[in-house]
């Protein structure tokens, strides 16, 4: 019984945080349709647990990671961070959000002061934004947004009739929508990955970076399969692998070898014991045969 229960945290401890929050969704709306069903009384009693099931679940996967967050809190301790000590008890993805977007504001307060952007180390260098969708997807955003918030403004007093406090929410989640898209563009510069003697560096902005020796590379192949279909071929877990593209499908993999430890920041977050990372080029096949030994 120990034993099963050991095996099912660990497996929810290797879940990623956007599944169990689309799973946490899935309970919700499932209860909900269960309320819809039952007789009235029944489902009214009901209610507070079919409320509390979704968070039922977000917090089976906070407890999975009891251990991680013991062993945080003992190494800030020896280190004397007293600072890191809260965040130490909190899951590393929220953390790296907040990180995430401390960045992005950065880059968008950049944008705003034209600071120069940091200089590109020399080398070989991979695009990513050439061909892509992302500039487009970008123009959408920003057009989108600037014509939600009077179109908005105009609509609201019909169906609010004290429409002051929506308004002030749709301003300022319109300007955080502006901050962040405009932010990411300054970070993301001429959207390029290089190639130096030291090791291919990634930079997607403030998404992903980090520099990946050359003798940790194992492969690099042409994808045109999901991920998920080619990762269970492969044998790799999805805790394993980065999806570094800052918005296409990605053609790209990088397989890394496994007596080689490697580091990247993926959102926020310092991943280590990669497998694998997924990434969009613009010409793939250049960087494929820049990476065959010679």
């Amino acid at each position: 019984m120990i034993t099963s229960l050991s095996l099912r945290a660990e497996r929810l401890r290797h879940t990623p945080w956007p599944d169990v929050l689309r799973n946490a969704w899935l309970v919700f709306v499932g209860g909900m349709f269960i309320k819809l069903i039952l007789p009235s009384g029944l489902g009214h009693s009901l209610r507070p647990l079919l409320l509390a099931a979704p968070l039922l679940v977000l917090a089976a996967k906070d407890l999975s990671h009891l251990p991680d967050a013991l062993a945080r809190t003992r190494a800030a301790l020896r280190a004397r961070a007293w600072r890191a000590l809260p965040a130490a008890w909190l899951p590393p993805e929220l953390v790296g959000l907040v990180r995430l977007d401390r960045e992005l504001r950065r880059g968008f307060l950049n944008w705003l002061l034209r600071r120069p952007r940091p200089q590109v180390p020399a080398g070989r260098a991979f695009s990513y934004l050439e061909r892509g969708s992302y500039r487009t997807a970008i123009a959408i955003v920003l057009v989108s947004t600037c014509v939600e918030l009077p179109i908005g403004a105009a609509i609201l007093p019909l169906f609010v009739h004290e429409p002051a406090t929506l308004h002030l929410l749709m301003l300022a989640g319109s300007l955080s929508t502006l901050a962040w898209v405009l932010g990411d563009r300054w970070l993301l510069g001429a959207g390029q990955h290089v190639l130096t003697e030291q090791g291919l560096e990634l930079r997607i902005g403030a998404r992903t970076r980090g520099l990946i020796p050359l003798n940790a590379i194992a492969a690099c192949e042409r994808i045109d399969e999901p991920l998920p279909g080619w990762l269970r071929r492969r044998g790799i877990g999805r805790n394993q692998a980065v999806l570094a593209s800052p918005l296409d499908k990605p053609n790209t993999v990088l397989i890394f070898r496994s007596d080689k430890p490697l580091r990247l920041t993926h959102l926020g977050v310092e991943r280590n014991g990669l497998a694998c990372v997924f990434l969009y080029l613009d010409r793939p096949q250049d960087l494929i045969h820049a990476l065959v030994p010679r």
